[in-house]
């Protein structure tokens, strides 16, 4: 019995000792891998493809066209976005950061332009920081002119770049001088 009892208490002892080991271990191998992570992330993220801050094109597709104009992506977006099927305004949105209002035509009446604003939003509520990893990306990338872009599910889009970090007339971002304004209900 007593040979039991000292058994138990040496493996109690060696418990002691080698647990908080065992530990302290567990947390050094999480705290480096947390550093690991840390440190993989940083370097995508320096991989990332570059995309361009400022650009204007137009996206052609089989009904429709979209003309994009976007200036200062990542600090104080102006945006600017209309669709246009079967050569009539369909759709004209405005986004203006300093007011961090966005406007919007749908009645592509060009008689008598209904707009409507909605205040405030911000550009992340919009995605605008979702077009680095597209148009933006493919201005960068593919610079001024016509391109066929593939896209991931290996189709393509036709677009013809306008400009690439080249200064964008502010008159793109403001509504037309007879524009009636009217704010966006709930």
């Amino acid at each position: 019995m007593r040979g039991a009892l000292r058994a138990t208490g040496l493996a109690l002892i060696g418990l002691s000792l080698v647990l908080p080991l065992a530990l302290l271990s567990v947390v050094v191998v999480a705290a480096e891998q947390q550093v690991t992570s840390r440190a993989s992330a940083a370097q995508q993220s320096e991989t990332a493809a570059p995309y361009a801050q400022t650009f204007a094109m137009t996206i052609l597709e089989e009904q429709r066209t979209i003309d994009l104009w976007l200036v200062d992506l990542d600090t104080e977006p102006f945006f600017r976005q209309t669709i246009t099927a079967g050569g009539t305004v369909v759709s004209d949105q405005i986004y203006r950061f300093d007011e961090r209002a966005l406007y919007t035509s749908d009645d592509g009446s060009p008689d008598a332009p209904a707009w409507s604003v909605l205040s405030p939003v911000e550009p992340e509520a919009l995605g605008l920081p979702d077009l680095s990893a597209g148009p933006a990306q493919w201005a960068a990338q593919f610079g001024a002119g016509e391109q066929q872009i593939p896209l991931a599910d290996g189709t393509t889009v036709n677009v013809v770049i306008h400009a690439v970090d080249d200064p964008i007339d502010p008159a793109i971002f403001t509504l037309p001088p007879d524009a009636v304004v009217t704010p966006a209900g709930p």
